[in-house]
């Protein structure tokens, strides 16, 4: 039995990211209109970036969060993320998605390098 040798030509070497916009399915009316009207412009403001946007809704306050953060950091309380809070019946889903979006940039960028990437760093300049 022959294997076949798969080229690899159009490989990349750059990481694609691919950010992912997560909406809550319990938001009401308003967010809900709101957010349809804006979906395309928030997807493409999130589609090349290396974290991703959770849009949720508190019930209690009367408030839309719209949070940009790494999903697998989703779950964990002192991660990096950028939250802007506005009241539901708002119509700037895309206004406070680009202003989470500036906010967690500038937030990666402040923030100091990890052992890892200092490592990593260290060996792309050996090598």
């Amino acid at each position: 039995m022959q294997v076949q040798k798969i080229a690899n030509n159009n490989a990349q070497s750059n990481t694609n990211f691919n950010g992912k916009l997560f909406i809550e399915p319990d938001l009401s009316y308003y967010p809900c209109k709101f957010v349809r009207q804006h979906y395309n412009k928030i997807q493409n403001l999130i589609a090349d970036k290396p974290f991703d946007l959770f849009i949720r809704q508190n019930h209690k306050q009367g408030t839309v969060n719209v949070i940009a953060q790494k999903e697998m950091d989703a779950l964990n309380k002192n991660s990096l993320k950028h939250v802007v809070t506005m009241k539901k019946d708002l119509d700037c889903y895309d206004v406070a998605a680009e202003s989470a979006i500036e906010g967690y940039e500038k937030n990666l960028a402040s923030r100091p390098k990890s052992f890892k990437e200092r490592l990593a760093n260290l060996i792309n300049k050996i090598f």
